[in-house]
């Protein structure tokens, strides 16, 4: 009898337990999504809300009359930053595209020697390209007057255009490059076999599979440039686009109105891109996705393709020279000195490397290590109940967590100044702040990394939990998260190296007396102090490099132990 209430007992305690922890992981996971959700809410769409409620701002309360005052006090910055932007967008896919062609229709080390030119400009920190620009073509630049005799102006349209282009091409290349290596390539074999010629397969069957892919470009492209304030700033001259207008107005005049006005300007054309961007990606995924039956790499010689192959090639050769003269050139200028009418070799700039402080090049490796890792947890959750357990409303948020990408960084961080400039959430001049920026301005793409891994995962897996008893936490801890470690290392990856070199969205939110390494650059670039900001330059290039190569080596392993 005892035994028997014994019994009773165990199976009505192991019930009750087993009762709890389902409680219990159903209310942890809801608390995590309202976290997620909460967080998605406050730093993505607040800010953007309080920009546009600062613009209505006027002496006798809210209307639009800062609008008609900006557009026709700035109506040739607006000029300038559209004509740059078509002309940046144009140049820069022309290059990606032959880049991308190029480096796809290449093999063996030469390949590889390729794209890690095109890997290291990626995780190179801005401005890099315009101050190899002034010190290779300006009017004591090496080239332009030591080799050439020329003394030309560097500081114009022209020299933002081509310093926005090159600087705007790896990332475009190495999109283009997953757009070829997955294109049906059966069309491409049956134009073969039809005896058809290189060049016309290259011109009327491999650019069209480019297509959608080719229109991203254009469009991105575009919007980086309207965003772009650096590059006017350093070498525009007496050009000056609205992104530049923007920074010199919250830098020089704190002028909050004016900037918020400049910046709905500049959000209401990205937004609208952003829907275009949107449509435009998911034909590029029909193409190279439900459509193909063979991704073999296609065997095309752009030698034999005519004056368009020559043409591809040509292109490609001058983007690869124009980037190796770079990275010579930055590596030359912290280690030359200018001595009797040639160069000797110094290290004289080293010490004074280390009067501009180092402190902010720790400081930016901490901050990017906190957003590496909160940012990539973020996106793994956001991708868990946005793909796995299909969120209610995950087009309205999908779409929210996208729109950072498109807009412009100065919006974004005009945005918190605003948000979070008074109680309750009286962040500004704090680390929180920059992180934060940091982390929702990048969640973009470690939330598509996140969500491709999320969407590869069998659904089978979570049902063998289910049987054998688990909870959600179990599924979440014990299905997804190992799922998506090769996703973990890729976002880890994205998020440091981009924390290490952004700009634009968190400039206006750094204390000056705890500033980045990346503004450290800007400021020695800006003053004209060249060799030390090339040293700064490659210190940056070093440590992410460093960092990519501990995260590739970890994921290598973790491939090898699964294997």
């Amino acid at each position: 009898m005892s035994h028997g209430f014994h019994v009773k007992n165990e199976t009505a305690r192991k019930v009750s337990s087993d009762t709890f922890f389902r409680v219990f992981s159903v209310s942890v996971e809801k608390l995590l999504k309202l976290t997620v959700l909460a967080l998605i809410l406050l730093f993505i769409l607040y800010p953007m809300i309080c920009i546009f409620m600062r613009s209505l701002y006027v002496e006798n309360g809210i209307g639009f009359s800062n609008y008609a005052e900006v557009f026709f006090k700035y109506k040739e910055n607006f000029l300038n930053s559209i004509t740059v932007g078509i002309s940046t967008a144009l140049l820069c896919t022309f290059l990606s595209v032959c880049t991308a062609l190029f480096v796809y229709t290449r093999t063996g080390k030469f390949k590889t020697a390729l794209m890690a030119v095109i890997l290291i400009s990626m995780v190179a920190p801005p401005f890099v390209s315009s101050l190899a620009y002034i010190q290779l073509y300006g009017r004591r630049g090496w080239i332009t007057y030591r080799l050439l005799g020329l003394s030309l102006n560097p500081y114009n349209a022209v020299g933002v255009v081509l310093m926005q282009s090159i600087s705007f091409v790896p990332m475009n290349a190495l999109f283009l490059l997953g757009i070829l290596s997955k294109i049906d390539t059966s069309g491409i074999k049956a134009a073969q076999d039809l005896g058809a010629r290189p060049g016309n397969i290259l011109k009327d069957v491999v650019i069209p599979m480019m297509r959608p892919g080719i229109y991203v470009t254009l469009l991105l492209s575009f919007v980086r440039s309207l965003a772009d304030f650096g590059t006017p700033v350093i070498i525009g001259g007496r050009f000056s686009t609205i992104a530049s207008e923007i920074y010199l107005k919250i830098v020089g005049y704190s002028d909050l109105e004016a900037a918020s006005t400049m910046n709905m300007f500049i959000l209401v054309p990205s937004v609208a891109f952003f829907f275009l961007y949107r449509h435009l990606m998911n034909a590029t995924g029909i193409m190279t996705d439900s459509q193909r039956t063979s991704t073999e790499p296609f065997s095309l010689k752009l030698g034999r393709c005519g004056l368009f192959g020559f043409t591809v090639m040509s292109a490609a050769a001058l983007f690869f020279i124009v980037m190796a003269l770079q990275y010579i050139c930055i590596f030359a200028s912290g280690f030359m000195k200018r001595k009797g009418g040639g160069y000797i070799f110094t290290t004289e700039y080293l010490h004074e490397l280390l009067k501009y402080d180092l402190s902010t090049m720790t400081r930016s490796v901490i901050y990017a290590l906190i957003v590496a890792v909160l940012g990539t947890f973020i996106a793994i959750l956001f991708a868990y109940f946005t793909e796995w357990r299909r969120l209610k409303g995950r087009s309205f948020f999908d779409c929210l967590v996208t729109i950072p990408y498109m807009i412009p960084g100065t919006c974004f961080g005009i945005g918190y100044i605003l948000a979070f400039n008074h109680k309750p959430l009286a962040l500004t001049g704090t680390g929180i702040i920059v992180i934060a920026n940091m982390i929702f301005k990048q969640l973009p793409t470690s939330t598509k990394l996140c969500a491709a891994a999320v969407s590869q995962i069998p659904r089978a897996q979570e049902a063998a939990v289910r049987d054998l008893g688990g909870s959600s936490l179990s599924v979440l801890k014990d299905v997804i998260l190992p799922g998506l470690r090769p996703a973990f290392f890729g976002s880890f990856s994205y998020n440091f190296s981009t924390a290490m070199t952004t700009a634009g969205a968190v400039i206006f939110l750094i204390n000056p007396g705890k500033k980045l390494a990346v503004f450290k650059l800007f400021d020695a670039v800006y003053s004209g102090e060249y060799a030390v900001a090339s040293l700064i330059s490659m210190l940056i290039i070093v440590i992410v490099l460093a960092v990519e190569g501990i995260v590739y080596l970890l994921s290598w392993k973790e491939k090898e132990n699964v294997s």
